[in-house]
């Protein structure tokens, strides 16, 4: 008998050729309050989801060591590592949509979530409506091409950006000044809801042109965020990022803050 843990909602074990009557992307659900657990294994089940279920962080991560869910929905108040710690061990091995389960209904926990790598958020409680709605919009934009594991798509010998400050000094202006290249600083200035602005950062994660570094709050406006940018390949940035749903300007920094410094987009979301 399979341990309650790695057992699916359907009744499979994890791995088994199974098919639920509606078979759709399977997801790890990581919470230890077994009442709510019970219940978002009920939700996902209706929605033909199946479910793979672990109490804590440490479990979750050596889950995904050996297996690709479509999702991870993630409690924030788990015991040992806490629902934070767990979405960055999980987003510097993977890719995979991350909606984090919270009962904290402050954004300083929610922009905390999304510095982390979280995808999406939901607050305790609510409805199941709610919940199929967020994951299923969760793995549509998963389909449009985020979820790749991260260094999948790394070129033979290409070096791969680990941290800001080796990054900066790879961000140089090209000839053509609408044409970025290297590492670029965008600060997001969102006036917006924070959920537009984690929509933004999720359709960052999802173009194949660059790779997202780091995120970082900033005191510039509520929900203010500074996001470093790795591209791929010369890239027209700014039209880039005009052409966003949400965005309704983008300015450019004509020189880098200082000699060797990365070049800055400032973006600013419709309220």
């Amino acid at each position: 008998m399979a341990p309650e843990h790695l057992v699916q909602s359907n009744g499979a074990v994890a791995g088994d050729a199974a098919s639920p009557r509606r078979q759709r992307d399977s997801i790890l659900l990581v919470e230890d309050d077994n009442r709510l657990m019970r219940l978002e294994r009920f939700i996902l089940e209706e929605e033909g989801h199946p479910v793979v279920a672990v109490a804590s962080g440490e479990e979750a991560l050596q889950y995904l060591a050996s297996s690709r869910p479509a999702l991870v929905l993630l409690d924030i108040g788990l015991p040992g590592m806490d629902g934070f710690t767990t979405c960055q061990r999980i987003r510097e091995i993977s890719e995979v949509p991350i909606i984090l389960v919270t009962s904290r209904d402050v954004a300083v926990g929610k922009v905390q979530g999304l510095e982390m790598g979280a995808d999406d958020y939901i607050t305790k409680p609510f409805l199941p409506e709610e919940l199929a709605a967020r994951v299923m919009a969760a793995l549509r934009r998963s389909r449009l091409g985020y979820g790749a594991t991260l260094g999948d798509e790394d070129e033979p010998g290409e070096e791969v950006e680990t941290g800001v400050s080796d990054a900066a000094a790879a961000g140089q202006q090209s000839a053509d000044a609408e044409t970025y290249e290297g590492v670029v600083r965008v600060s997001l200035e969102a006036a917006a809801s924070l959920r537009q602005v984690m929509l933004f950062v999720g359709q960052l994660r999802q173009n194949p042109q660059f790779r997202l570094l780091r995120l970082a709050a900033n005191q510039s406006s509520k929900n203010g965020m500074d996001i470093w940018l790795s591209l791929r390949q010369p890239v027209a940035l700014k039209k880039v990022l005009t052409e966003m749903g949400d965005v309704s300007q983008v300015t450019a920094s004509q020189e880098p803050e200082k000699a060797g410094g990365e070049r800055r987009l400032t973006v600013l979301l419709k309220q």
